[in-house]
């Protein structure tokens, strides 16, 4: 039986595709520098609260374990500090190894630094009738009370380094090193134009019809749009359009959005501003609490391995103060041993 074939058909050249303009491969990047920042937010929230529970179990008890003898020494300097012929820089260190024990004392007993605290000051008003420059301690129980009564008044405020890393976020290179080539329009979040692009406005007037709550007679459903509603509304105050984009691909239609060239400059803008946001935000959960932020410095570390390395570290440290502390305490019976004593810190920080 004869088969008969057709013959080859000559290939044909596969369309060119629509070049990629520099604006979308900003775009682009900005966006995956946005998820892997939302990454490390969660990965250092859990992380820090996993660490908060080994910090209880093992770090605060051995602290405690040092209480009568911190309280003793701190008792003695204080006794050192009405002497008048100190000199400044010996009372600066001074004050500095105070505050160093202070807060050392207030991660598992406030209200014993802070009248300890208050009786330095006291004592430094009355003998020399000036006010101290040593701060109140602060404590865990405390933390809530501390950002209600004054939130931008905490010592613990973000570092000016951590705002400008916030905005250099536009390589893989510069997102790990916190430089980029976006610097004509680096702003903090509150400063970002509210963006108004008529698509993006067209987007988020249809993802609104599509999750309006009162369109729907189911309750269960209602209230889910309420819900997602709320994110909506967020979304747009906050000029976090890429969250305006996700809620409209999910929730009303999957397929891939047409975004114009014109409307790739606005997202840019609005990635740059959520990025800021969630990293102020990282360092506001981090220094919202004086007991995690103490973890944050002394364990956290990038590794699991480190993080052990520096809990190790921190509980030698602990042991190590025990074992000197009664013998400073012996070594500090003259102001002349007072000084020598100062005169180590101060080579000690240098």
């Amino acid at each position: 039986m004869n088969i008969d074939t057709l013959p080859e058909q000559p290939e044909q050249p596969a369309s060119p595709a629509a070049p990629t303009s520099a604006l979308q491969k900003r775009f682009d990047r900005l966006r995956k520098n946005l998820e892997r920042e939302e990454k490390r937010r969660q990965k250092l929230v859990r992380e820090l609260d996993e660490l908060g529970h080994i910090y209880a179990k093992q770090v605060l008890p051995r602290l405690k374990n040092n209480h009568r003898m911190l309280k003793t020494l701190l008792q003695r300097l204080i006794d050192f500090s009405e002497r008048k012929n100190l000199r400044q820089g010996h009372r600066e260190t001074l004050e500095a190894w105070l505050y160093e024990l202070l807060e050392q004392v207030a991660l598992y007993d406030r209200k014993e630094a802070a009248a300890i605290a208050q009786q330095y000051m006291r004592t430094q008003l009355e003998i020399f009738g000036t006010a101290s420059h040593i701060p109140q301690p602060h404590s865990h129980a405390d933390a809530e009370a501390d950002d209600d009564d004054s939130a931008d008044d905490s010592h613990h405020a973000a570092p000016e380094s951590d705002k400008d890393k916030a905005a250099k976020q536009d390589t893989p290179e510069a997102d790990a090193a916190g430089a980029g080539d976006e610097a004509p329009e680096r702003q903090n979040a509150e400063q970002v134009p509210a963006v108004d692009h008529k698509w993006l406005r067209q987007l988020f007037r249809r993802a609104a019809q599509a999750l309006h709550p009162d369109r729907e007679q189911d309750p269960a459903q209602r209230e889910h749009k309420e819900q997602l509603m709320t994110e909506l509304l967020q979304a747009r105050d906050n000029n976090d359009m890429m969250a305006v984009m996700t809620l409209y691909q999910q929730h009303v239609a999957s397929d891939a959005l047409q975004i114009p060239e014109s409307a790739f400059e606005a997202l840019c803008l609005s990635v740059q501003a959520q990025i800021q946001r969630v990293q102020l935000e990282k360092n506001d959960y981090i220094q919202s609490d004086p007991q995690r932020a103490f973890v944050h410095y002394h364990l956290y570390a990038d590794s699991r391995r480190k993080q052990a390395q520096n809990l190790d570290r921190l509980l030698d440290r602990i042991r190590l103060m025990r074992l000197q502390i009664p013998g400073v305490l012996d070594e500090l019976r003259t102001l002349k041993d007072l000084k020598r004593e100062l005169q180590y810190r101060q080579q000690d920080r240098f």
